[in-house]
């Protein structure tokens, strides 16, 4: 005589030693190998200097920097945060799930009256 399996399972979610949130600014998505789907988030920032060189005062102290002397990236930052790789049906479910929040969440945001700033 086997037991009926159970009416429903529990699950804890638990946050691993690593994690950590991120800012998705946008996403790269490609495909691997294995015909994963490999979706990338970034985030976009202005670059921070490579070198800076500021002046020594004549107390020995740090003066000012020497705008034209930085050495910068001369683009957008695009610094990329985490490389998801999915199967395809995982990466399915994913697009049902973000379609069914995003439709909730405009719902949401046109029912409440618009706030004006005073």
């Amino acid at each position: 005589m086997s037991e009926a399996p159970p009416a429903k399972i529990k699950f804890d979610y638990i946050k691993s030693n690593f994690f950590r949130t991120a800012r998705a600014d946008g996403a790269w998505v490609g495909t691997n190998g294995f015909s994963d789907v490999v979706l990338n988030f970034y985030s976009e920032r202005t670059p921070i200097p490579k070198q800076t060189v500021h002046l020594i005062t004549e107390q020995n102290m740090l003066g000012d920097e020497i705008r034209a002397e930085r050495v910068a990236r001369d683009a957008v930052v695009r610094e990329v945060e985490i490389s998801l790789s999915m199967s395809l049906g995982v990466a399915q479910s994913l697009y049902e799930l973000l379609a069914r929040q995003i439709k909730a969440t405009e719902s949401a945001k046109a029912s409440q009256p618009e706030k004006k700033l005073t």
